[in-house]
This record gives structure tokens, C-alpha cells and sequence, in this order.
């Protein structure tokens, strides 16, 4: 009996053994198992917060650098940038002035002092014999002013060259034009004859304009070409020039003596 009793109880401690074996491995397996599935979520997500940050990163960059440089050119001092360097866009536009040309009456290489026509021996006139008169109220395109040359001396004498022009506002601002890239030629004017003329782009828009500056011109002062005194001219024509008197590469310009 007592035998019995004793191969009883260690079978019994042999079999909670086993069972004892067996559910550690069981937990060994659901651990090692768990482990890989979670690292990889744990990796995935780390991952995808990586790629989240380098998005971000490149619209920030990207989007942020594309938008300054593309707006950037427009959005210049005044709003005028563009159009005040750079005229040429403006629809009508013939072309602009030579960048930071003279304002003067200088001209190298000009005629003599003793054939040159002086300030005194001229008549200047608005117009032409084709017209001349600008459009100052219906039009915003680039437009032409012309003064008519007589010579009213006693002797033929010759213009070469660029005239000085000088704008004078209501209030009294003056404005000097500078050249455009035009060659001058040789003008002869017999006593009487008036084929020659001064003529200037100007850029015309409304005087009462409220997105742009306007130059409400009032008198026109002219030198002949390396004269160094001027007539002063009445401006005829009403409107108002768009204000570009600060620009290097205004539309509003003058023009060499040319066949009037």
C-alpha cells in the first residue's frame, strides 16, 4: 500500500513538471512571437513620422522659396518696378531709355560753335507738318510730342545731337528726361527752313489716376544740342505722364534732333 502510495505522488510531481515545462515554453513562443510584430510597427511608424517631417521640410522650403521669387519681382517699390525699369512690356511701347543716359544738352562730337544753330536763331512750335499731338486723354500707350525747329536767323546753321528736355509740373517739380538709343544725324537748316524737330516719348495715363503716380506736366524747357540757355514752352495738351523721373530705364525719353 505504502509503495502504491509513493509511485502515486511521484508521477504526480512528474506530470505538474511537464505541465510546468510546457507552459514556459509556451510563453517563450507568445513572447519571441509579439516581439518582431511590434518592433516592425514600431519601426513603420517611426518611418512614416520621418517622411512626414521631410514633406514639411521640402514645402516649406520648396513652396515657401518659389512663391518669394516668383512674387518677388512684381511686388517692387510703389508696385512700378516692372514698369517703371522696365516700360517695354507696357502694350504700344516703342522702347525705353538708355539706361542712365545724360539729362543734358551735351553733345560730344557735335557740330562746330560757329555752324551750330543757337538757341536764339530757332521758333519752336508744337507739332508738325504730320501731326505730333499726343493723345493725353483717351489713350494709356506711349505717345509722341513733337516741337517744330525754324531757323528765323540770317545764316544756315546745323543740329546734331540730343536736345535737353526739361519737365515742369503744376506744383513744380522738374523732371529731366534722359536719351533714348537713337543715333543722331545731321540737321542743316537754311535760313527759314523748319525741318527739324525735338520730339519725346511719354508714357500718358489719367491725371486723376489712383494706382500710379502722375506727373501733371505744366511748362517744357528746351535746349537746343550743346547750347547752354533754353526756351520755355507752354505744355498744350492737358493729361499727365506716368511719374518715372527717378527710373534709370523710364518710357518717358527724348528723342536726337531728327527730320521735322
Amino acid at each position: 500500500m505504502t509503495a502504491k502510495l509513493n509511485r502515486a505522488v511521484r508521477c504526480a510531481a512528474a506530470v505538474l513538471a511537464v505541465v510546468a515545462v510546457g507552459a514556459g515554453a509556451t510563453a517563450c513562443d507568445s513572447s519571441s512571437g509579439s516581439s518582431p510584430k511590434a518592433g516592425a510597427q514600431a519601426a513603420g511608424t517611426a518611418q512614416d513620422s520621418s517622411g512626414q517631417q521631410g514633406g514639411s521640410q521640402d514645402k516649406a522650403q520648396g513652396g515657401t522659396e518659389d512663391t518669394a521669387q516668383s512674387a518677388a519681382p512684381d511686388k517692387a517699390p510703389g508696385g512700378t518696378s516692372d514698369k517703371a525699369e522696365n516700360p517695354s512690356s507696357r502694350p504700344g511701347m516703342k522702347t525705353a531709355a538708355q539706361t542712365a543716359s545724360r539729362t543734358d544738352a551735351v553733345n560730344p562730337s557735335s557740330a562746330g560753335t560757329s555752324s551750330r544753330c543757337h538757341t536764339g536763331d530757332l521758333r519752336y512750335t508744337w507739332g508738325g507738318p504730320h501731326g505730333g499731338a499726343p493723345d493725353m486723354q483717351d489713350s494709356t500707350d506711349q505717345q509722341v510730342a513733337t516741337i517744330q525747329l525754324k531757323n528765323s536767323g540770317g545764316r544756315t546753321c546745323t543740329l546734331r545731337g540730343f536736345p535737353g528736355l526739361r519737365l515742369v509740373s503744376k506744383s513744380g517739380v522738374a523732371w529731366d528726361l534722359r536719351r533714348s538709343g537713337d543715333t543722331p544725324s545731321t540737321m542743316t537748316l537754311h535760313p527759314g527752313d523748319a525741318t527739324a524737330m525735338v520730339s519725346f516719348n511719354l508714357l500718358a495715363i489719367p491725371a486723376d489716376s489712383k494706382d500710379t503716380k502722375p506727373f501733371v506736366p505744366s511748362k517744357v524747357l528746351v535746349t537746343p544740342p550743346n547750347e547752354t540757355t533754353h526756351v520755355t514752352l507752354d505744355w498744350p495738351y492737358g493729361g499727365a505722364i506716368l511719374d518715372q523721373s527717378g527710373a534709370t530705364h523710364p518710357g518717358t525719353f527724348v528723342n536726337p534732333i531728327g527730320v521735322g
